[in-house]
């Protein structure tokens, strides 16, 4: 999705912007997936390339802007946002997984990887969704929520 759209998006919470990030991530990745077990690597590797270039992007956006906020405003320096990063480098590896699998037209691979991916994001993305974000959310008076809102939808955009 190109910047305009995603700023015209009209996202009121830091839920609702990176929940709808999650879903979006999630179908590219699905259509991933669909390509490999249909043996189309060449088109999987170009779907790849962007669920990555994306996710890569949310688990910054999340770690220099989200965590530090929510750090900040909650007083909890350690604990839920150590865990998050813990996890962040779990996905990180399970991309890496992914993509040699790709790369070397391995279909094996690539699902070892996207097992190692599915057993950390799916609880990763609820306590985010459920718990982080809303707690977020709840902490930032309406104008500093808009604007981090805004800052997030500007910095996926790039």
């Amino acid at each position: 999705m190109d910047a305009s759209a995603i700023v015209a998006g009209g996202f009121e919470s830091v839920t609702s912007y990176l929940a709808w990030d999650h879903d979006r991530l999630d179908e590219v990745l699905r259509s991933v997936s669909v390509a490999v077990r249909n043996g189309r690597f060449e088109e999987a590797s170009a779907r790849y390339d962007r669920f990555e270039s994306g996710l890569l992007r949310h688990l910054r956006v999340e770690e220099e802007l989200v965590f530090p906020v929510f750090e900040a405003r909650s007083g909890m320096t350690s604990g839920p946002t150590d865990v998050m990063r813990d996890e962040h480098r779990h996905v990180r590896q399970a991309l890496q997984v992914m993509r040699r699998g790709l790369q070397g037209s391995d279909a094996g691979g690539y699902e070892d990887g996207l097992r190692f991916f599915d057993s950390v994001l799916p609880d990763h993305n609820a306590k985010e969704e459920h718990i982080l974000y809303p707690t977020l959310d709840r902490l930032l008076r309406p104008a500093e929520r808009a604007a981090l809102v805004s800052r997030l939808q500007r910095e996926s955009a790039r």
